[in-house]
Order: structure tokens, then sequence, then C-alpha cells
């Protein structure tokens, strides 16, 4: 079967947001489920931004040097067969961070290099933007939400890593015949002139601090929607819909991005984005009927896709051709790392302290409010964003 190297890209971006959405919005409720105390959850889902950002740094160097495609078999293989040590019952916490460190290590690189392939793709061909591309993911974000709510209901919350597991391994089989025409590092440069160009960066560092303190603030919508629901009365079968209405509002948003950034400018959609993430944060915390909570989705494709699409172009003209890679690694670790990381202990402890996770949305939507008076006043946009012209 012949399918272009774009549509391939999509249908990657489809199954990795499949098996994201899989396990990613019901983990912490599946953690509770175990009787993990309010600290051990917050270690645990602490293991997948840790990971990101002690390793993801060092694949982005590797994959500047072997190449994207090699990365991303080997991680999505290794990140299937992890899946399913969750499916074994009665796991103490023990070796649930075990596994959980486990399949950290292969899962946080995959949407690094997806990303890194699609930006490749769109410098070549210009028909194609980031944001047509990455549209995918939004579409198995939505698909899977309302399946897993459905199954869970069904079975019990254990189901979703079947889910992510099978997910995954489509991906290892799609990616080998994905083709990537970048052409790796050749020079003797070392892993230690890699943080003296970016780590020296002030507008990259810049970006990447408002990146940390959103992620820092969105992290209990990402892990703890399903407990916020279900705090409010919400079913797991409400829970999917919720997530997958957060799917479909991604999709215009970022089919769009790049007419929407072209139109008014990177930095005002940033700060567009930070506002619409500041009120949904409120919103979450004065909204206590979960069938009007799932209303509050609506903001889900400015606050995060279209912000995401912006922070992306943004990073990718911060930086040499030659670090893309490296960069985009350094954005996901900052987001999926250091920020999700200070994210999940300050749940942890607000749960152990028997705060209501709105009762940290409100918290979290102030901080997102001074976040948006530093980024107006200290962001600057220097460049050109990588994006369709059509």
């Amino acid at each position: 079967m012949n399918i272009s190297q774009a549509n391939r890209l999509r249908i990657l971006y489809f199954l990795v947001f499949c098996c994201t959405a899989s396990w990613l919005p019901i983990f912490a409720d599946y953690l509770k489920e175990r009787h993990l105390r309010g600290i051990q959850t917050a270690i645990v889902l602490s293991a997948i931004p840790v990971l990101m950002f002690l390793v993801q740094p060092f694949y982005g160097f590797l994959a500047d040097r072997i190449g994207y495609k090699v990365c991303l078999i080997v991680s999505t293989f290794f990140c299937s067969i992890s899946y399913l040590f969750y499916l074994f019952t009665e796991l103490s916490f023990g070796f649930i961070l075990a596994i959980t460190i486990g399949m950290s290590l292969f899962y946080n690189s995959i949407q690094p290099f997806l990303d890194s392939l699609s930006l490749e793709l769109s410098e070549k061909n210009p028909s194609f933007s980031y944001g047509t591309l990455r549209i995918a993911g939004a579409a198995g974000w939505s698909f899977m939400g309302i399946i897993v709510g459905q199954s869970i209901d069904l079975t019990n919350s254990t189901i979703i890593f079947a889910f992510s597991a099978v997910s995954m391994f489509l991906c290892f089989l799609f990616i080998l015949g994905v083709e990537s025409n970048k052409k790796v590092i050749e020079n003797q440069s070392s892993l230690f002139s890699f943080p003296k160009e970016l780590f020296f960066n002030k507008d990259l560092m810049l970006l990447l601090s408002i990146v940390v303190l959103l992620s820092m603030c969105a992290t209990p919508i990402w892990y703890y929607y399903s407990i916020y629901m279900k705090e409010n009365g919400a079913s797991a079968s409400l829970v999917g819909y919720g997530i997958s209405f957060q799917g479909l509002c991604e999709l215009p948003f970022f089919y769009y991005s790049a007419k929407i950034i072209q139109k008014i400018g990177l930095k005002k959609c940033l700060l567009i984005t930070i506002a619409a993430t500041v009120l949904r944060l409120f919103l979450y915390n004065y909204v206590k009927n979960p069938n009007f909570a799932i209303a509050i989705e609506l903001l889900h494709g400015i606050s995060w896709s279209l912000f995401w699409v912006v922070v992306v172009e943004y990073t990718n003209i911060l930086v040499p051709e030659k670090w893309r890679a490296s960069s985009q690694s350094l954005l996901y670790a900052s987001y999926y790392g250091i920020g999700a990381i200070l994210g999940n202990f300050v749940v942890g402890l607000g749960q152990d302290f028997s705060m209501k996770i709105s009762e940290i949305y409100q918290i979290s939507g102030i901080v997102v409010f001074l976040v948006f008076l530093m980024a107006f006043a200290f962001l600057k946009i220097k460049g050109k964003a990588l994006l369709s012209q059509s």
C-alpha cells in the first residue's frame, strides 16, 4: 500500500494520541484506585516528566546524529511492551513506579521526534504546515476518549493499558515505512557543545521559562481531569466524553493555526492562548455540575492546540537548523518535564492537605495570569515562523 509521507505522519500522530488518550487522563484515577496516597501518586506521575527532563535532551542530540527514524523504531517498540506490565493485578507502589520509569524512558521521545519530522516535511513542502499534520493527533485523542470511558464502565481502569499497548505497537509498524531526508550531523561537536549553543540563547530560555510555568499550572488538567470530574459526580463514561470533546475542539485550531499565526502574529497568539488558560482554570473551580463542565473544553483548542503550535514554531525559529531536534527536545523537557514535575508535586501535596482539584485549578489560574503579564512585558518574537503559505 502506497502511503504518502504526510499521510503516514498523520496516521502516526493519530495512533500516538490514541495511546496517550488511553492512559494519560485516567492514570491518576488508576493510581487512586490502587490506594496510593497523594504524595505516592505525585511520585509516580512525576517519574514521567523526570525522565523527560533527564533523558530527552540526550535523545534530541542523538537524533540529530543518527536520525529520527531509528530512534522512533526503538522507542515505539519498547514502549508498547512496557504497557503490558500494568495489566498484572495487585501491583505495589514500587512495581508501579518501576514500570512507569521504564515506560517513560521510551514514551517521552516519541512526540518530539514526530514533531521534528513534521517540521522537516513542512520546510521541504510548503503546502503542509505543522498544524495540518498534527491535527490527526487531536482526532486520535477524540476517537479514543469515548472508547476508553465506555470500556472502563464495562470492565475496570486497567483496560487503558491494553488500548495503549495496541496503539503503540501499530505506531511501530507504521514507522518502518517513514522516510527521513534529514542529514545527520557529521561534525565532531560533542555533547558539551549542545548546552553552550542552546542554553545561552536568551530568547529561547525566556520562552522555555514561560512554558515551564504554564505547564506547572496545566498539569492538573492533563493528569487529574478524571479525578476532578468524579469529584463533581461524573461517571467514567462522562469523563470519556469530556476527553473526546477536548480532541474535537483541537481540530479547527490545529488545521487553521498557520493562517491564525500569520494573521495576528506569534506573540499575540501566545498571549491569547495564555488568557484562555486563565479563564479555563477559573471556570473549572466555579462550575460544579460535570455536564456543564464539559462545555469548558471549548477553550481547549485555544489554550492548548494553538498554544502548542505557537511554541513549537517559535522554538524552531530561535535556533540553527542543525539543533532543531535538540531544541524541540528541550521544549518537551520544559513542558512535559520540569513543569509537569512541579505541577504533580503541587497537586500531590494539595491532595494530602485535603484540597479538591477544583481548588488547585483556581490557584493555578492566578499563577497563569502572572505568566500572562510576564509574557506581555518581556517576550519578543524574532525571525519568521516556518508556516505554510497556503
